[in-house]
């Protein structure tokens, strides 16, 4: 249990216990000036069960303006945590759809791409609404998709991603094609031509 959590359990605890023990002070006032054999004594317990009975109100009106406040926090906090997760679902969406986006104009043109464009949208979309989606690491959200398309894996990672360098870097672009920031050598760049503005769209 946190420590806000053990304090507003706590913070509970003791209200719920000054409520009961001003009702049970109150119900004993109320019998004792039933019972007065005086008016001037049934008038001070009258104005002692008064002031008690106004303590007690007060600790239900504390008990309701707490709850209010703490279900306003947490709503307050599904929302913060809600655009959290909506703000980093429309990034994964972007990364992933740059990647395969360039994987699509590297393997079609035409109308051919426009149309595995279209239904990497499509599947995109799906995926967004999935469980896990925003656990998944990009790479596999990236192969999926480009395996659902019919895409040869291209080994390209998300375009935010950081480049690697050293023994690493050499490696990837040793098995992919790649330099080590995860590009085609400069003359295959040259020789494959501009690539289409649309490949850089993102969600």
């Amino acid at each position: 249990m946190s420590d806000a959590a053990a304090r507003m359990e706590r913070q509970d605890r003791i209200l719920a216990e000054l409520s009961e023990l001003g009702l049970t002070l109150a119900r004993g006032l109320h019998a004792k000036a039933l019972a007065a054999e005086t008016a001037e004594e049934a008038q001070a317990l009258g104005l002692a069960f008064h002031r008690i009975s106004r303590s007690v109100r007060q600790t239900i009106a504390l008990e309701a303006k707490l709850d209010r406040e703490r279900r306003r926090q947490d709503h307050d906090d599904r929302r913060d945590a809600e655009q959290r997760d909506e703000a980093k679902a429309r990034q994964r969406k972007a990364q992933v759809r740059g990647a395969v986006e360039r994987a699509i104009w590297a393997e079609a043109e035409g109308d051919e791409a426009e149309l595995l464009i279209c239904e990497l949208d499509d599947r995109l979309g799906d995926d967004a609404l999935a469980e896990g989606f925003l656990d998944a690491p990009i790479e596999t959200l990236i192969a999926r998709i480009q395996g659902e398309l019919g895409l040869a894996a291209s080994g390209l990672r998300p375009a935010t991603a950081a480049p690697m360098d050293g023994a690493q870097g050499l490696a990837a672009s040793a098995g992919s094609g790649l330099d080590a920031r995860g590009q085609p050598p400069e003359g295959d760049r040259a020789a494959e031509g501009p690539v289409p503005p649309a490949a850089f769209n993102s969600a």
